[in-house]
């Protein structure tokens, strides 16, 4: 196990493994399940701070279910949904990424498409959490599930899922300034320049700067003097005052 994210994933597998040899299956179905999903985060390789954020958010929802801390505790669904969102969301973009559907973060961005990254994450983040909520309508009502929902309850839970979309998207616009890409470990060259990466307005701003053009404009100017002298001086051997001997 090279990657110490590996250990929080391992730890979710041997839970959905102690849980169905003491007979408790929907636990184990549940930690089963996220850490299924977990893997799958790992298998896309998608770059180590998201991977590990994604993996603390469905560990806080696996256990969350197994230990019965969503019924112990009217804090912490709200606390799941905020994180959980905030994690989802970027992973989305690096997906379809590597899917090669948006363009990924180590290309050269402006700003119009850093807002993009930013909207697609937050639209996706949100589409998945109402998506959840549908979920849990069906299994309270089609499946008998124990789950609180209601108005007041779905409400609330959409909004901490557009809050925390809204958190993964800003983080992954971030990222992408400094043109880190969705590799899993950023490249160290990258990591030494430590600086947001130069969009195409900036580069052609630059190229078009008035010290450029003064530069330009003065070495030209220069040859054109240049090859005015030349131009003036007499031809070697022209007009000299002895001809040639016969």
């Amino acid at each position: 196990m090279r990657d110490p994210i590996d250990l929080l994933r391992a730890l979710n597998i041997a839970g959905a493994i102690a849980f169905g040899v003491a007979g408790n299956f929907e636990a184990a179905l549940r930690l089963a399940v996220t850490g299924g999903v977990m893997i799958l985060a790992r298998v896309i390789n998608v770059p180590r701070p998201f991977d590990l954020g994604f993996v603390i958010g469905m560990a806080l929802q696996g256990w969350g279910n197994a230990a019965g801390l969503f019924d112990r505790y009217d804090w912490y669904d709200s606390v799941v949904h905020f994180t959980l969102s905030a994690m989802v969301a970027p992973l989305f973009y690096i997906g379809l990424a590597r899917l090669e559907v948006v363009p990924d973060l180590q290309e050269d961005f402006d700003e119009h498409h850093n807002v993009g990254i930013f909207l697609i994450s937050l639209a996706l983040g949100t589409a998945f959490g109402a998506i959840y909520e549908i979920y849990e309508y069906v299994a309270v009502n089609g499946f008998g599930a124990s789950l609180h929902i209601g108005y007041g309850d779905t409400i609330l839970d959409m909004t901490l899922d557009v809050l925390g979309s809204a958190l993964g998207g800003a983080g992954l616009m971030a990222w992408a300034q400094y043109g880190w890409g969705t590799s899993r470990r950023v490249p160290p060259e990258r990591l030494e320049q430590a600086q947001p990466a130069p969009s195409r307005h900036a580069s052609s701003t630059s190229r078009q700067c008035p010290g450029n053009e003064m530069s330009s404009s003065g070495s030209s100017s220069g040859e054109n003097q240049r090859s005015s002298l030349t131009s003036a001086l007499p031809a070697s051997g022209a007009g000299s005052p002895t001809g040639s001997k016969t």
